[in-house]
C-alpha cells in the first residue's frame, strides 16, 4: 500500500463538528483503501470560547492570526495539506493561509464546485450570522454563476441563534429541525432549488432524510476532498 498523506485539520469550531470531521475522514479512508487504513490525521484543536469572544467582539484580525499561527504549526510537524473545519472562520481564510507552503483545501471552493457540477443555479444558504451577513458565498459564488440566497432577517437570527445556543452545545431538538425547515420553505419560495448547510453544525440537526430539496451539506462535501487528498496526495 502506498503512503497515505496527512492532513493538518484546523478545529474546535466547534468540537461537536470537528468529531464529525475525524470521523467521516476515517470511514472515507477506509473505504477507499480497505483493511485496517484509516486517516492519519493531526488536529490543532481550538479553544471555542477565545474564538466565540472574539467574534461577538467583531475582531476577526485576531482570528486569522490565531488560526494562522496554527495553520504554520501544523506545516511544521510534516502535514502535506491543510484544512479549516468550519465555514465562518472562511470569512478570513486568505490571513489564516498566509505562509503556507502545502495546500489549502478551502471549503467554499470544495462546496462551490459541487453546486455547480448539479447544475444549481440558485441555492439558499444556512449558516452561523457572521456568515449569511458577509458575501462570503455569494462572492466566492459568482465564479461558478450560481446566485446565493440568505434568509430574511428573522429566519436569520433565528438559525444564528440555534446554532450558537443549541448545536455549538450538542443540544439536538425536534422543534429546532422543523423551524429550519420552514426556513428552508421560505428560500425555497424565493427561487431556491437547493440549500447549503452551511456551517458544520447544522448536519448534526438536518439531513437531507428530511426534506426532498437537496441539501449540500459542506461538512461531508469538505471531507470527501480531504479523503481523496490523503489517500491520492495533494495537488500543489
Amino acid at each position: 500500500m502506498s503512503e497515505l498523506t496527512r492532513v493538518g485539520l484546523l478545529a474546535g469550531m466547534s468540537w461537536q463538528s470537528s468529531q464529525q470531521y475525524y470521523r467521516r475522514l476515517n470511514e472515507l479512508v477506509g473505504e477507499r483503501v480497505g483493511g485496517y487504513a484509516s486517516a492519519p490525521v493531526t488536529l490543532h484543536s481550538v479553544d471555542f470560547a477565545e474564538i466565540h469572544e472574539l467574534q461577538v467582539a467583531g475582531d476577526w484580525d485576531a482570528q486569522g492570526q490565531l488560526l494562522n499561527r496554527a495553520a504554520l504549526a501544523l506545516q511544521a510537524g510534516g502535514v502535506g495539506a491543510v484544512a479549516l473545519a468550519t465555514n465562518t472562520l472562511h470569512l478570513v481564510a486568505e490571513q489564516i493561509s498566509a505562509g503556507l507552503e502545502v495546500p489549502f483545501i478551502d471549503l467554499i471552493d470544495v462546496v462551490g464546485e459541487r453546486v455547480a457540477a448539479t447544475g444549481t443555479q440558485t441555492v439558499g444558504l444556512l449558516a452561523t450570522g457572521y456568515t449569511m451577513r458577509s458575501d462570503l458565498y455569494a462572492r466566492r459564488f459568482a465564479k461558478f454563476g450560481v446566485e446565493v440566497l440568505v434568509p430574511e432577517p428573522d429566519d436569520l437570527e433565528l438559525v444564528h441563534q440555534i446554532i450558537y445556543n443549541e448545536l455549538v452545545k450538542g443540544v439536538i431538538t425536534p422543534d429546532s429541525r422543523a423551524r429550519y425547515l420552514e426556513v428552508i420553505g421560505r428560500l425555497t419560495d424565493r427561487g431556491a432549488t437547493g440549500v447549503i448547510l452551511g456551517c458544520t453544525e447544522i448536519p448534526l440537526l438536518l439531513q437531507q432524510s428530511d426534506t426532498p430539496i437537496p441539501l449540500f451539506d459542506t461538512t461531508e462535501l469538505h471531507c470527501q476532498v480531504l479523503a481523496d487528498i490523503i489517500v491520492n496526495g495533494a495537488q500543489q
